[in-house]
């Protein structure tokens, strides 16, 4: 499953948010394919793969010491 993440950081974690996006932590079954920097509002967007929600809720608590996310499952175009 594909999930894209907004995160507005908490001001002053920002290198704490970048840590945990490049962490060795990361579990073996999530795939980061993105993570872009925006400009304004939200100031991020992670775009990562999980086999299911669980994980990938459990992946997302992950930021909420830094960042305030907001996620929705992906769904490809073709497939809608």
């Amino acid at each position: 499953m594909i999930f894209v993440t907004t995160l507005d950081c908490i001001p002053g974690k920002v290198d704490d948010l970048r840590r945990i996006v490049a962490g060795s932590d990361i579990p073996d079954d999530i795939k980061i394919r993105e993570f872009l920097a925006l400009f304004g509002k939200p100031d991020y967007l992670l775009t990562f793969e999980a086999p299911n929600e669980e994980r990938a809720m459990s992946f997302i608590l992950k930021f909420a010491s830094v960042a305030v996310p907001k996620t929705s499952v992906g769904v490809p175009v073709e497939r809608a």
